[in-house]
């Protein structure tokens, strides 16, 4: 065999070797709603240190999702497919989430003593999902007073990344119970990061209660951050009532910044265009 045939045929084999080794570290283990691990307990905490120490036990990797059921708000959009509409000659589709299904998953970090987590998402459990490579632990039913205490405490860790933090808030909107709002203002208005105030203030916007729309215009009045104030006036602008047009009439015509006034105004011609009948001078 020439010298160049067995530089071709050594070059083919290191290709072959590689795709094998390559193929091997692409293979994943997928997981379906049928093998959520269930994990039983008297809190909320006691579920999530069990699951951690299971598997922590299991030798299973580095990361885990642990999830749970929560009391969602009717109506409240949370999942990525929420809103989706299908129109065909008349027939008409529209995708909403039922509260019924609705669940928090904690993406867990299990290197350490103690679960770390690295973000939250808001799943509609009714939806096929499949999770690749780490398992998920299944916490059941959980009430939305242990459920928002621990998502707050997320929000509340000192230099707890912005991604944990929104995904925390996203959740945190879809609880039905009294204290979201409350929640929510307070973080919009005390947090000392207004990415996370924003990302607060948006989160208000979705709930479209006359309550949340009082907070809002609250919010707007109180604040001097630009920044957080156009995050309110598209909150305000989601709301179709008339307090929340006339809002935005008021900061269109008096508010002494520019900007705003702008901002406002183009929000009416986009939301309510043909039907102000009015000229902002």
């Amino acid at each position: 065999m020439s010298v160049k045939s067995t530089i071709i045929f050594a070059f083919a084999g290191m290709i072959f070797l590689f795709s094998c080794v390559f193929g091997q570290q692409q293979a994943k283990r997928t997981y379906t709603k049928a093998d959520f691990i269930n994990i039983d307990g008297s809190s909320l905490n006691e579920k999530i240190e069990r699951a951690f120490k299971q598997f922590k036990g299991s030798g299973q990797g580095e990361t885990l999702w642990i999830a749970y059921h929560f009391p969602a708000r009717d109506g409240m959009a949370y999942g990525p497919f929420t809103g989706m509409v299908y129109y065909d000659n008349g027939i008409k589709l529209e995708r909403r989430d039922d509260p019924a299904q609705a669940a928090v998953f904690l993406l867990t970090d299990a290197t350490g003593s103690n679960p770390k987590f690295k973000s939250v998402r808001t799943l509609n459990l009714s939806e096929p999902y499949v999770f690749e490579d780490r398992p998920i632990y299944w916490l059941g039913d959980i009430d939305a007073a242990q459920s928002l205490t621990l998502l707050e405490a997320e929000i509340r860790t000192e230099n707890e990344s912005k991604e944990l933090a929104k995904g925390s808030l996203r959740a945190i909107a879809v609880h039905d119970n009294p204290r979201v709002i409350t929640l929510l203002k307070d973080i919009a208005k005390k947090d000392t990061n207004d990415e996370i105030q924003r990302a607060a203030v948006s989160n208000l916007a979705r709930l479209k209660t006359p309550q949340s729309l009082d907070v809002l215009i609250e919010l707007y009045d109180s604040s001097s951050i630009d920044s957080i104030k156009e995050e309110i006036i598209g909150g305000i602008a989601r709301d179709e009532s008339r307090k929340a047009t006339d809002k935005l009439l008021a900061i269109a015509k008096n508010d002494p910044n520019p900007k705003l006034r702008q901002r406002a105004i183009r929000r009416l011609s986009s939301n309510r265009g043909s039907e102000m009948g009015i000229w902002i001078n």
